[in-house]
């Protein structure tokens, strides 16, 4: 999970608020052409084509918006550009195992780095807390089993970054996404020989 750094609200969304007074989400459904271009805006300007998520590469065309703030619980941020991220379509991951969840414990990559809250198991692919205890370690198993960020395909994806790579990080920087684990990678090489 990596940090998204925000930039202000596009002008075509804030035009297109403007001009279309919609009062909930559903009604974006008539609109899938100002949805795309939020997925597009947001992947190529704040997430570096990567679900800030889980961090596997995606496209716009098979992404989807998600509300960090779901927007059943949260009706007033249904159209806040600030609570939205571009995220992947992954079955049981993510937004999709995320759905309606939301906890005070859930870390926001937009106002907190993801990465003062986790680390990685080398031998098994898993995220984990940074931290044994506290409110860092509780935030960040919670925000694990929200976005099920230990699904067994996101593992055996990170398994074999850090197996075919361990030896030769130089090829890091030819695989697409999962920029916090290679970042980590390259900063515990000394420890991982």
């Amino acid at each position: 999970m990596f940090k998204v750094n925000k930039t202000p609200e596009p002008a075509f969304f804030q035009d297109f608020k403007r001009k279309n007074k919609l009062s909930n989400w559903d009604e974006y459904s008539n609109y899938p052409e100002i949805k795309k271009a939020l997925r597009e805006y947001m992947l190529l300007e704040e997430q570096d084509l990567c679900c800030p998520y889980c961090e596997i590469l995606i496209e716009a065309e098979t992404s989807e918006i998600e509300h960090i703030k779901p927007k059943t619980h949260f009706k007033n941020e249904f159209q806040n550009y600030n609570n939205f991220l571009t995220g992947c379509k992954g079955t049981k991951i993510c937004g999709n195992h995320k759905g309606n969840k939301y906890s005070e414990n859930f870390i926001n990559p937009t106002l907190e780095d993801p990465e003062d809250y986790f680390t990685y198991d080398i031998k098994t692919g898993k995220i984990i807390p940074k931290e044994i205890n506290g409110i860092k370690y509780e935030k960040a198993k919670e925000t694990i089993e929200i976005l099920n960020l230990n699904d067994s395909r996101l593992c055996g994806a990170r398994k074999t970054i850090i197996l075919q790579n361990i030896n030769n990080l130089e090829y890091l920087e030819y695989i697409d996404g999962f920029s916090t684990l290679k970042k980590f990678l390259r900063e515990n090489a000394s420890i991982i020989y």
